[in-house]
């Protein structure tokens, strides 16, 4: 599913967030957006997702203006999963999973047996089936960011958007959390997630969008996009990067240093 972003600009109340952004993606990409904290990156997925409007500019997935669609019609097409956070109703794995087929269903209509079918097994495929009766609020943070992940992906839309995914998680939980998104392009989704980690952009991501001052500074592979330069000017610290062994090749990491 292809996802593009035409001149979107965006204010609050006269201050201008996003200016001019253009980018898009197709099924497959994965693509982090990388930028220091109050660049607009969250306005961002939001005018994506629809929930904002940009006063120009439009979001398109495949060709079709997401301002036209109805809120179930945006739902069958784009799905966000947001940080991990403290859920406020403990309500169970599974029934936290369907709450993503709501817009495939009647207002007074239950999940049919085909959909807990099928969120249980999404759920066998991320490795949290054993989970599915526990409430969401007795789990680690990295099994409710996976319950999460499940909840879009019954949702069956084709983009998956990320506000820093793996923000609130420990070291292993963030890399399997990286390791199913990776997994999941690989299987024709089109994702975005944001982050603070410029190599989770190398390990995880085959482009990425950075973005300064509500303005795109540059988007492209992250190979060729995130150098050192544009690393210590975006963050306003000195970036060193290194190339090391990784799967019987190599990848880069950067290193902040004073």
């Amino acid at each position: 599913m292809r996802i593009e972003a035409r001149n979107i600009e965006f204010s609050y109340k006269g201050n201008k967030v996003l200016s001019g952004l253009d980018f898009s993606a197709d099924s497959g990409d994965v693509v982090a957006v990388l930028g220091p904290n109050g660049v607009g990156k969250s306005t961002l997925f939001r005018c994506m997702l629809g929930f904002l409007k940009p006063q120009k500019g439009a979001v398109l997935i495949d060709g079709v203006d997401i301002r036209k669609m109805s809120s179930a019609e945006a739902a069958r097409r784009i799905a966000y999963i947001p940080q991990s956070v403290s859920p406020v109703f403990n309500y169970t794995v599974l029934d936290t999973v369907l709450m993503g087929v709501t817009n495939r269903l009647g207002l007074f209509q239950s999940p049919r047996p085909k959909d807990v079918a099928k969120a249980v097994d999404v759920l066998n495929s991320l490795g949290i089936a054993h989970l599915k009766h526990r409430g969401c609020g007795q789990i680690s943070g990295g099994e409710r960011q996976l319950a999460l992940l499940a909840r879009a992906l019954v949702q069956e839309a084709g983009v998956l958007i990320m506000d820093e995914p793996t923000s609130n998680l420990d070291y292993g939980n963030s890399w399997r959390v990286m390791e199913r998104i990776s997994a999941l392009a690989g299987g024709g989704y089109t994702v975005f997630f944001s982050t603070h980690d410029p190599n989770q952009a190398f390990l995880h991501a085959g482009r990425v969008l950075v973005i300064k001052e509500g303005k795109v500074l540059a988007f492209g592979t992250p190979r060729e996009t995130l150098t050192e330069e544009l690393l210590s000017d975006l963050y306003n610290i000195n970036v060193s990067l290194r190339s090391v062994p990784y799967g019987g090749g190599s990848i880069t990491v950067s290193i902040p240093h004073g």
